[in-house]
């Protein structure tokens, strides 16, 4: 495994030592950015957590070509922004763990289904593993599901859509079936490294690009409620955008987006319109 270095081996070593992980058992997923093992939670806690019975370790490869493309997340997320343009590879990596870390603390706090963090050290980070004995929940591409649980999925998927916009000020920018997955009967969202906040340059296209995954496989699958891409962007956002095509729907996306970055440029802070109804505030982290 590339991922793991002899850096990378002896931080796992300390975290077996020092009692918090029992054993490491293997490896569930290897992604391009990423490499998961599955481990027997220890008996110890730390500072005031209970480590899961399972955990899930997501080791960030220290190779950087995979990063290299993914920039675009990080250097324009404003809560990021500073501490980017100076960094080593390293460091880099270091953040996007730390990215996922804050993002999926946020989607914990309002009750959106995911992995709960138990720790980070540098580039690793320890969650709660969703599945059973070793066996990783399926990914909603790979489970058959009666048409009920499939509907049932979907007003999911969408009310967690509006709760990770309103509630968590945040875009998945990832979002597909291939990474939500199916456990105890409900969806849970994971890899949020690259999620950013509504007000990132490009932060509305990401959430087109969620929304055009979401309707496209639950269409495909015959859910008869699934609202079309425009629908669902505009049930997610509330921004009502009018536009009756897709051409003029993005070109509209754009131009908002290009308002706030004037804005920004002009002013040095983002423009409200995001959070014209009551959403929460737009944090400087």
């Amino acid at each position: 495994e590339k991922a793991v270095d002899p850096k990378t081996r002896l931080l796992l070593y300390k975290m077996v030592n020092a009692g918090m992980l029992e054993t490491i058992t293997g490896c569930i997923s290897t992604g391009k950015e990423s490499v998961v093992f599955h481990a027997y939670g220890g008996g110890s806690t730390t500072e005031d957590k209970v480590i899961p019975p399972e955990c899930a370790i997501k080791v960030f490869k220290t190779t950087l070509n995979e990063f290299k493309n993914r920039d675009k997340y990080i250097k324009d997320d404003y809560r990021f922004k500073d501490r980017f343009s100076k960094l080593n590879p390293r460091k880099i990596i270091r953040m996007w763990a730390e990215k996922e870390m804050h993002n999926l603390t946020r989607m914990q706090s309002a009750g959106i289904p995911c992995p709960q963090v138990v720790i980070l050290k540098k580039h690793v980070l320890v969650m709660s593993f969703i599945g059973q004995d070793q066996v990783p929940a399926p990914k909603l591409k790979d489970v058959t599901l009666s048409s009920e649980d499939m509907k049932k999925a979907y007003c999911q998927i969408l009310n967690m859509m509006q709760q990770l916009y309103k509630e968590c000020n945040l875009v998945h920018a990832d979002l597909s079936e291939y990474n939500m997955l199916w456990h105890d009967g409900k969806v849970w969202l994971i890899d949020v490294s690259q999620s950013v906040e509504p007000t990132h340059p490009h932060g509305l296209e990401f959430l087109f690009r969620d929304c055009r995954n979401v309707s496209q496989f639950f269409q495909k699958a015959g859910v008869a409620e699934a609202l079309n891409e425009r629908e669902l962007f505009n049930a997610v956002s509330g921004l009502n955008i009018t536009a009756d095509n897709e051409v003029d729907f993005q070109a509209e996306i754009e131009a908002l987006e290009k308002m706030n970055e004037d804005h920004v440029q002009n002013h040095g802070k983002k423009l409200s319109m995001f959070s014209s109804d009551g959403d929460p505030p737009i944090f400087d982290e």
